[in-house]
């Protein structure tokens, strides 16, 4: 299922909330499950049809426990459609943790004193990749904190720097990346890097749970 953004229409305006709350607790709240009801959706997500609000609520919503056991089942048989029988690993290497946030679980938050903060320099970036490479890696995953410093563009290039390290037969094949939530200009520029996979924390959705 190949993403095409042109099809969507949300406009792309920097801390602007576009999820709908209201509609999704409506949603959960409303909406019945029944045994026929989760054996259809996961059918359909079994064709790789993305879901709906209602679909998705039927499947959380549903508590009998031959339904549970026929939405893991989906789970798992989807999963081995997309993925196949394999496990792949990938090696985290941490480029910078300076943040701008103060997300309660995570250690670089801006309130933990005792973290010393530290960005790799190029020079570091590549001593640490043929370290990884000697050990037989060629999956990474490039971990930055959410701050000013750490811009596409800074993104970018210490993708394209891992790419292009080659020691002995060792090289880089994938280079992921957990980074701040990017717009679209963002999620472009590191995607014409090169990037495998683009990864984001995100606490909650729950505007009540988090709100100051």
């Amino acid at each position: 299922m190949k993403f095409t953004p042109e099809k969507y229409t949300i406009p792309d305006v920097p801390m602007q909330p576009f999820i709908d709350t209201g509609e999704i607790w409506d949603f959960l709240n409303k909406t019945i499950s029944t045994p026929d009801k989760v054996k259809k959706v996961i059918e359909k997500s079994l064709a790789k049809n993305r879901l709906n609000l209602e679909e998705v609520a039927i499947l959380i919503n549903a508590t009998d426990p031959g339904s549970v056991q026929l939405i893991k089942e989906g789970a798992r048989e989807l999963k081995k459609r997309i993925y196949g029988n394999r496990i792949v690993l990938f090696a985290p290497l941490y480029v910078g943790n300076k943040c701008s946030n103060n997300c309660a679980y995570c250690g670089f938050k801006t309130s933990n004193k005792d973290a010393v903060r530290k960005t790799l320099s190029d020079e570091e970036l590549v001593k640490e990749i043929e370290v990884l490479e000697d050990n037989g890696q060629k999956r990474l995953i490039l971990v930055y904190g959410e701050h000013a410093q750490y811009s596409p563009e800074f993104i970018a290039q210490t993708v394209k720097i891992a790419y292009s390290v080659k020691k002995g037969n060792g090289e880089v094949r994938r280079v992921n990346i957990n980074a701040a939530p990017l717009d679209i200009k963002g999620f472009r520029i590191v995607k014409e890097a090169g990037i495998g996979t683009y990864q984001v924390f995100q606490e909650t959705y729950h505007r009540e749970a988090y709100k100051t």
